[in-house]
């Protein structure tokens, strides 16, 4: 019988953004005040700051679907919105003023995406399940799926051009003005993570147009961009939450 996503709000982690999840995997998020992530010097005292790897690939997002190897030493980044590394001393980032980031561990690979609504509508969860469940020893439901800080589903009325972008799932769309609806982006994520037989998909709370400690495109205008960051532990973090997720 087919095992629908458990899909879990960790509240307990949400107050200083930062996340324990299966795998040794952690994940942060930064906010405003940790300034625009895409400046290095600031990245590496906000890696610092959380205990991530200092070692860390980033991407030149375009809001696409291609799923890259990571490499901290490329200059300039490769153009892509998602990518993965078996390197255990390696950190990955995706950066988002309100697109959702997506961190993906499995028991031997770490994958990241920024998922926009054209990205999510070109496939990008979709082609990093796929692409771990090629590199991977594991399948998908041995994977872990974290939804990192992204737009509130009442804060984002999209119109036709989004809307036809896709066949939307129906979960994931609340009908508003005449030719506009509502976008809930987290639960799109989530629906194309458990198509793609991911079983384990966790969801943070904050918003980014929500929380005062976030910037948002969409309530505050082009600016800095905030980064999820994931890492694996070298160690085993001992913590009830990590072990049974509630």
């Amino acid at each position: 019988m087919d095992r629908a996503p458990r899909r879990r709000s960790l509240n307990h982690m949400d107050a200083d953004l930062r996340w324990m999840l299966n795998h040794r995997v952690c994940c942060a998020f930064s906010t405003a005040v940790d300034g625009d992530l895409r400046d290095p010097e600031l990245r590496r005292a906000w890696l610092d700051r959380v205990g991530a790897h200092g070692r860390c690939a980033v991407l030149r997002q375009v809001h696409g679907a291609t799923v890259v190897e990571a490499d901290a030493e490329s200059s300039p980044a490769a153009l892509a919105d998602a990518q993965i590394t078996t390197d255990l001393g390696l950190s990955l980032m995706a950066f988002g003023a309100d697109c959702p980031g997506l961190c993906l561990a499995a028991p031997d690979l770490i994958g990241v995406a920024h998922c926009g609504w054209r990205g999510t509508a070109a496939g990008i969860v979709t082609a990093l399940v796929g692409e771990m469940t090629r590199r991977s020893q594991y399948p998908p439901q041995a994977f872990a799926a974290f939804i990192g800080p992204g737009i509130a589903a009442e804060d984002y009325e999209v119109d036709e051009p989004v809307l036809s972008a896709r066949p939307w799932p129906p979960a994931s769309i609340r009908p508003g003005r005449p030719g506009h609806a509502w976008l809930d982006l987290a639960q799109a994520i989530t629906a194309d993570l458990q198509a793609a037989g991911v079983v384990v998909v966790r969801v943070a709370v904050p918003r980014t147009g929500q929380d005062g400690r976030l910037r948002s495109y969409r309530r505050h205008g082009a600016g800095l961009v905030q980064g999820l960051v994931a890492w694996r532990a070298e160690h085993e973090i001992v913590e009830k939450s990590a072990i049974t997720g509630e």
